[in-house]
């Protein structure tokens, strides 16, 4: 009688493991993302740059720490988008739909509230050495848009690559498979790679 009862339990769990694998590793990668995002907030640095007006505020903004710092961030946010496209990768590998959509969740405010700052045409702390960054996070942006099916968004952010770096195609980026390439060489991979062609 015993055995009966737990047979059905552990046919379940046995079922339903592969389910809370997937569940796990989507909170742990948004735990790790949002945890590695605190040490950054903004909150200091605009507390400082309230301080001085103008072209001042512009100029500190711009320099020595801070320009490296930004640097940082942008390169940082590069990472979580790769380890994004990774996830979503594995998750639609494996028909883990409830887990991509949980997943969407979490990634779709993250890039608006982490990503489309550093990559706004109206930032006022806009450097020349900023440019390659910005170009590398629209493709991420891009590539990510596209395994969350949001043709939109891709045909958005490929306009946006032609039309604000339309002067810099030669310019060497790292494409979000790791390659090192230029602009132009991006934008033909990034259209064939999500069929914008």
């Amino acid at each position: 009688m015993n055995r009966r009862t737990m047979n059905p339990s552990s046919h379940f769990e046995a079922r339903s493991a592969p389910h809370r694998t997937a569940t796990l590793l989507t909170v742990l990668l948004c735990l790790i993302v949002l945890g590695s995002g605190c040490a950054f907030q903004r909150g200091a640095p605009e507390a400082y740059f309230d301080r001085l007006s103008g072209r001042e505020a512009v100029e500190s903004q711009l320099a020595g720490e801070a320009l490296s710092q930004r640097k940082y961030s942008m390169r940082r946010i590069r990472r979580d988008l790769a380890s994004f496209r990774q996830t979503l990768e594995q998750l639609q590998r494996h028909g883990k739909q409830s887990g991509i959509t949980r997943f969407e969740r979490f990634a779709r405010p993250f890039i608006a509230n982490r990503v489309d700052p550093l990559i706004s045409e109206d930032d006022p702390t806009s450097h020349p050495e900023l440019r390659p960054f910005r170009a590398e996070l629209l493709l991420s942006k891009a590539v990510v848009m596209h395994q969350m099916r949001d043709t939109r968004a891709v045909q958005e952010t490929i306009a946006r690559l032609e039309n604000e770096f339309a002067s810099m195609t030669s310019m060497l980026v790292l494409y979000p498979t790791g390659e090192a390439v230029t602009l132009q060489q991006g934008i033909t991979l990034l259209r064939m790679q999500t069929g914008e062609i």
